[in-house]
């Protein structure tokens, strides 16, 4: 196992069933994880049909298993995406979704929105952020580091709502390219990932430490 801390930020490589017994449970658990839903989508291959990975890139999309949300709902504070994927394994919560359509994207056989769980009551909510047909470097300022990359500013809004006061630590434990740790570093929360494929954690350490300096040098200048 491999351990990177960055300013608030500590990282894992490796597995999270080997992670989770050296790690506290007063955490809030927001993340993205791979959810079985194992194929690839283009142009020419139809949604739904099973395949190895994207056909744009090559990479794994999802995972070859179904995903079993129990160990997370160990966690007071929980938000898991993809979670109308396995709806009938969860119980009562909220409900958010995110339209990276917005009505102005381009025409796609693949949802145009996605949907996450939120553990507790209250209103179900959305967020509408285009995403769809976008180049992401060119018309928002984030280069795509993951084929199932969400915006940053989406993530910032996760946190909000799991935990609107910036005490507890945010955990990810299929952090992928860093986004969750990247927006929990911006709000100035201490965040803790977790990743068992050595690319995407370099990426994820490279990104989050980029963020930790823009931060540390605002703190500074504003002193």
């Amino acid at each position: 196992m491999r351990i990177e801390v960055i300013g608030a930020a500590t990282l894992y490589l490796g597995d999270y069933r080997d992670v989770l017994p050296t790690i506290g449970r007063d955490l809030a658990v927001i993340s993205d994880p791979p959810y079985g839903i194992g194929y690839k989508h283009s142009g020419k291959v139809g949604a739904g049909k099973k395949a190895q990975g994207s056909a744009r890139t090559g990479e794994i999309i999802g995972d070859d298993q179904d995903f079993d949300p129990l160990p997370w709902l160990e966690f007071d504070k929980v938000l898991l995406w993809g979670a109308n994927h396995y709806s009938h394994l969860l119980p009562k919560g909220k409900w958010l979704a995110w339209d990276k359509h917005c009505g102005v994207g381009p025409k796609v056989s693949f949802s145009p929105v996605e949907f996450a769980w939120m553990r507790g009551g209250g209103r179900n909510d959305i967020h509408r952020q285009l995403w769809i047909g976008l180049c992401r470097g060119k018309y928002t300022g984030q280069m795509r580091h993951h084929v199932m990359e969400k915006p940053i500013e989406l993530m910032s809004w996760c946190i909000g709502h799991v935990d609107p006061s910036p005490t507890q630590t945010i955990l990810d434990p299929f952090m992928g390219s860093g986004t969750t740790g990247v927006a929990a570093v911006q709000m100035g929360r201490k965040f803790i990932g977790i990743e068992r494929d050595e690319g995407y954690f370099d990426i994820a350490c490279r990104r989050i430490e980029q963020t930790q300096r823009q931060a540390d040098m605002f703190i500074k200048a504003s002193t």
